[in-house]
């Protein structure tokens, strides 16, 4: 069964040539393949390697209500993408003269603009007229046209970092607005919890308000009657030290007359004895009315001295009422209503009121200590005349006794009768004085009285203003704890956010959907996605190589008695151990080279094994049938199986001829059924390609046997052959 294979593959030891077109043919597949591989393995992470121009005309902004802040888009922006890698390509800031030089040139790959409103359009998010944030990303296709595509899908990632970012800080400041609207709501809420319990104070107040205005007013009464009676006081006073004052008048004429009599008793003092008679009738009427002028002066003393005692008391009483009580409870009132008219004018009638008792209270103490002053010195006085008159009278009733006694008694009466004279006088000056004081105490008390009145009706006044002041703060009582009541309810309804909080559902504002990209089966390298697509291509490349070589069947057999399967046994089986070899060798270049990886590597081999076995059965087929053109076709299928096997994108995305077309080609199923291992995915999937896949080999070695069947009868054209590859 071996033998004709071995025949074939022994003719290879032959030459050096020979022996280097056995190695040739192994790694012709695996230098393809993995070329191809090695520079299409990882290019998204190199793009770093990409040079590109960003062009900053930022000017800046001002960020709204912030006391001065501002924000600098542009270079913020700028700082993000030029460290080496960070943006995709390689960013270097540049002035946009030099960019477009180095764009059209192909210095630049891209060139990103940022525009001298970049900054003032992000902060307008958060003013009255917003506006969107423009950014230019300019390729030129003249130079690569993936560059562009590939810069498009950095400026989305640019532009979606940006939208997060600014609708994050954003929608931060909302939710900071928040946590202010809440804290100036709780501080209305613990003002109206304030103004509550003021006004539950002031209600209070109030009340006692409305007490001490009725007291007040009922001392007001009191004062009002008290003054009445000091006013009658007064005019008894007033009328009282009149007849003190006329009496005093009365006794400073008598003593004057008295005095002149004396002068003229001494000057005749020798003429006593004969006018003994009359100077006795004389004397006895002195001192009559001296005894009638001592009983009033004692009963104006005696009379005049506690009612000016009583009438300062009086006085003082009211004074220490007005001055200490009243004038404390006004002065309350206006600490408490400093803005009430009433109040006002209330304190200034009780401070008019005040000083009017003052005065009046100082005159009826000078009038006392006036009266209390004279009382002594008129009481000696009068007791000194008195003595000296019963002297007198005694001496006149002497008289007749002792005639040389009457010069003397003369003089000693002339003497004292010129002191009662300066006490009289003396005497009558204080009455006038003390009369004097008793017309400005009944004016003063007819003041006093008048203010009285006045202020009884402050007073009633004052009861119905603090009446109603009361009424308004029970009102304000009530409102004031129905906004308190508001205010927490609103309070409870305003949400609070600290800092991580905000920062959390900012993020989940600015991008509310999480669109996150997951993989089944995911391979670690793009070029690990296409190397099921490159690695048929190098097998179906290896394939072509084999049968340039190798004789598709051994044609010296064909006139030999072997049996025709026999015979594409032999020309199959050299082809298949060197598509093993290509196998192994491949694997070997991508794993150690390339960090290759697959999710099942037995299976993955030996589907590759496969996969071998059928192209280099379909490549014997075509050559075994039309020799030079059957490697034409081969080339032909290859540019075919490139449209329609699916190995880049999808074949749904083909034109419908590839997509009808698929199914029934060899390099379709070695790439869906190779793909599926690689990842480590259904193996179903794998079996089924497997299946295909043998299927179409067996056919491709069924009808091998047939042309080796029909290659055994040699015809005219088959000797002179219109075309020769």
């Amino acid at each position: 069964m071996f033998s004709l294979p071995w025949l074939e593959l022994s003719r290879f030891k032959r030459h050096t040539i020979t022996r280097l077109a056995m190695i040739v043919i192994a790694i012709i597949p695996a230098i393809y393949g993995g070329l191809y591989l090695a520079s299409n393995w990882n290019p998204t992470d190199h793009l770093d390697k990409l040079q590109a121009a960003v062009v900053n005309e930022d000017v800046g902004a001002e960020k709204p209500d912030s006391d001065g802040e501002t924000l600098h888009a542009g270079d913020e922006l700028v700082d993000e993408i030029t460290p080496k890698g960070e943006g995709g390509f390689d960013w270097t800031e540049t002035s946009q003269e030099e960019a477009d030089k180095g764009l059209s040139e192909g210095k630049y790959f891209a060139i990103l603009e940022i525009p001298k409103d970049f900054s003032q359009a992000l902060v307008s998010t958060g003013g009255d007229d917003p506006e969107r944030a423009g950014l230019q990303l300019r390729t030129d296709d003249a130079h690569n046209f993936i560059v562009g595509q590939v810069a498009g899908t950095v400026l989305n990632e640019i532009n979606s970092g940006l939208n997060k970012t600014t609708t994050s800080e954003y929608v931060n400041e909302v939710y900071l607005g928040f946590n202010d609207i809440h804290a100036e709501t709780k501080k209305a809420a613990d003002g109206a919890a304030e103004l509550h319990d003021g006004s539950v104070e002031l209600h209070d107040g109030t009340g006692q308000l409305v007490d001490g205005t009725t007291e007040l007013d009922k001392g007001v009464g009191t004062l009002r009657t008290g003054l009445g009676d000091l006013d009658d006081g007064a005019g008894e006073l007033k009328k009282g030290s009149g007849d003190l004052a006329d009496g005093a008048d009365t006794l400073a004429k008598s003593t004057t007359e008295a005095k002149n009599g004396s002068s003229e008793l001494a000057d005749g003092a020798g003429q006593v004895a004969d006018g003994t008679s009359e100077l006795r009738d004389v004397a006895d009427e002195t001192t009559d009315k001296a005894e009638d002028l001592k009983r009033k002066a004692d009963d104006l003393v005696d009379g005049a001295r506690p009612k000016l005692e009583r009438a300062e008391g009086d006085f003082d009483d009211a004074r220490t009422t007005v001055r200490g009580d009243m004038d404390d409870r006004i002065k309350q009132l206006q600490k408490d209503y400093p803005d009430d008219e009433n109040v006002q004018r209330l304190a200034d009638d009780m401070n008019g009121l005040g000083e009017d008792l003052d005065s009046a209270h100082t005159r009826a103490s000078d009038a006392k200590d006036e009266a209390k002053r004279l009382e002594g010195p008129v009481t000696d006085a009068v007791d000194s005349v008195m003595e000296k008159i019963r002297a007198a009278d005694k001496k006149v009733g002497q008289l007749d006794d002792g005639a040389q006694k009457v010069s003397t008694g003369a003089d000693d009466l002339h003497s004292g009768l010129l002191k009662l004279d300066a006490g009289a006088g003396k005497l009558a000056t204080g009455a006038d004085d003390l009369h004097s004081g008793a017309v400005e105490l009944k004016d003063g008390t007819a003041k006093a009285k008048d203010g009285a009145d006045d202020l009884k009706d402050g007073s009633s006044q004052l009861v119905d203003g603090s009446t109603e002041l009361d009424k308004g703060a029970g009102k304000l009582v009530d409102g004031s704890e129905e906004l308190a009541d508001g205010l927490e309810k609103g309070l409870e309804q305003i949400p609070t956010y600290d800092k991580n909080d905000r920062d959390h559902r900012s993020d989940v504002v600015a991008v509310p959907v999480d669109a996150e990209k997951s993989k089944d089966n995911a391979v670690d390298a793009y070029g690990e996605g296409l190397a099921a697509f490159f690695v048929s291509l190098a097998l179906w490349i290896g394939g072509m190589i084999t049968y340039m070589v190798l004789n598709a069947i051994p044609y010296r057999a064909l006139a030999s008695s072997a049996k025709s399967s026999r015979i594409a046994w032999a020309g199959y089986v050299p082809g298949l151990l060197f598509g093993v070899a290509q196998v192994a060798v491949l694997y070997l270049v991508l794993t150690f080279a390339l960090d290759f990886s697959a999710g099942a590597w037995l299976w993955t081999l030996l589907f590759s094994v496969l996969i071998a076995a059928n192209f280099h059965a379909i490549h014997q087929l075509c050559v075994a049938a039309l020799g030079g053109v059957g490697r034409l076709i081969a080339l032909v299928l290859l540019m075919i199986q490139i449209a329609s096997a699916g190995g880049t994108y999808p074949v749904e995305t083909a034109p419908g001829i590839f997509q009808i077309i698929s199914p029934f080609l060899p390099m379709s199923h070695a790439v869906n059924g190779l793909r599926t291992l690689i990842a480590g995915g259904d193996m179903f999937i794998a079996g089924q390609s497997a299946v295909v896949l043998l299927l179409m080999t067996l056919i491709a070695l069924a009808a091998t046997v047939v042309v080796c069947s029909r290659k055994r009868m040699v015809t005219l054209t088959q000797l002179h052959p219109s075309l020769s590859l």
